[in-house]
């Protein structure tokens, strides 16, 4: 009898994706993300003041954020070494609005926090940067019935999507390909963020220290 031998393991996988929830007052900051002035895009609407976190009515939220992506610093890359968070702005999209796939360059992890949304909003879809364009296979679309579910990993996934629940935080590596498709719905306003270590970081013995 042949014995089977076969051995899987997760070669290269991308940091995770988190969430967590703010249990704060999303009304509240709503109200604040209106005081400030938008500049109208060709897909939506983005706040001119580029540290929408350092307004000192938002510090609670602020804090929350930052201990946030400390946390998973420390759980996914063990390290403790102290992150700062960068840019903050808001977004606003109404009925027809989306945002163009994008990345955040110069960041380390990337974020954003859903103030409000309807039923019908749309998603934040975080799309697989692995996925193998040269090959001709379609590997991602369709369920063969015949195979067992796969506990291994989701690599044949080609996007993730991520409901708009009002509170929710998100974070992602900030090279991420990520998108939101055009609304049908009411009025959905986000908080993004990026963040980077602080100076000093990496090993002067190894040559890798940034200071």
């Amino acid at each position: 009898m042949s014995i089977n031998r076969d051995q899987y393991f997760n070669f290269f996988c991308p940091p995770p994706v988190s969430v967590t929830h703010w249990d704060g007052d999303c009304e509240y900051i709503e109200s604040i993300i209106k005081e400030s002035m938008f500049k109208r895009t060709e897909s939506n609407s983005i706040s001119l003041d580029r540290r929408v976190l350092d307004n000192p009515s938002l510090v609670d939220l602020k804090s929350f954020i930052h201990a946030f992506v400390q946390r998973y610093t420390e759980k996914v890359f063990r390290t403790n070494q102290k992150i700062k968070l960068l840019q903050s702005w808001a977004n606003i999209e109404n009925n027809g609005d989306c945002h163009p796939v994008h990345f955040h360059p110069n960041s380390y992890m990337s974020g954003v926090i859903f103030v409000k949304s309807a039923s019908n909003s749309p998603p934040l879809i975080l799309e697989n940067p692995f996925r193998p364009y040269q090959l001709s296979v379609d590997l991602f679309n369709g369920v063969n019935p015949d195979l067992p579910p796969n506990e291994l990993s989701d690599c044949r996934r080609n996007m993730s999507e991520i409901p708009p629940i009002p509170g929710n935080v998100v974070i992602f590596p900030s090279l991420t390909p990520h998108r939101v498709p055009r609304s049908n719905g009411g009025e959905r306003i986000t908080i993004a963020f990026n963040s980077y270590p602080e100076l000093p970081f990496g090993s002067e013995e190894d040559v890798t220290q940034v200071y």
